[in-house]
């Protein structure tokens, strides 16, 4: 990855939806060669260009984070997968730290969706403690915004 690779980034990063022609123009290199190393960072993974999602416009007002511990012994990826094969997570991560486990998270219309995903949950044989968060206000979401100068 150059320089010119990182240029690409950043203008994407602003502007998903900008044509290969408009980041030739901006960075002056060829239309070709912007096409060219877009697909390759494409593939490589550095890069996935999708649509995001405005949940509250759908009427997803909670949005919940779950901090799950697991038994001793219990096998942390099998459970991260089965919950993450789960419609209603949209984020399932193995994480370390107070939880040392599982955190997950989900988004629902009403609260009640925690609580019957939660008494679910906890039926679980595997599950040990379940520490819920609801999160009330977003003051900054930016996972996939990281600065390309730092890459």
């Amino acid at each position: 990855m150059d320089e010119t690779d990182r240029k690409i980034m950043e203008i994407l990063q602003q502007d998903g939806r900008i044509e290969d022609v408009e980041i030739s123009r901006r960075i002056g290199i060829s239309h070709d060669t912007v096409k060219r190393r877009r697909k390759k960072l494409e593939d490589a993974g550095y890069i996935k260009i999708q649509a995001n999602i405005n949940p509250r416009e759908f009427g997803y007002t909670y949005v919940f984070y779950l901090g799950i511990t697991l038994a001793p012994g219990i096998d942390v990826r099998k459970i991260a997968e089965k919950l993450a094969a789960r419609k209603e997570f949209f984020f399932v991560a193995l994480s370390l730290g107070p939880t040392h486990a599982i955190v997950a998270a989900c988004i629902a219309r009403e609260q009640i969706v925690l609580n019957k995903l939660v008494e679910e949950l906890r039926t679980w044989k595997e599950i040990e403690k379940i520490e819920t968060n609801i999160i009330y206000e977003v003051l900054k979401s930016g996972y996939h915004s990281i600065p390309v100068e730092e890459l």
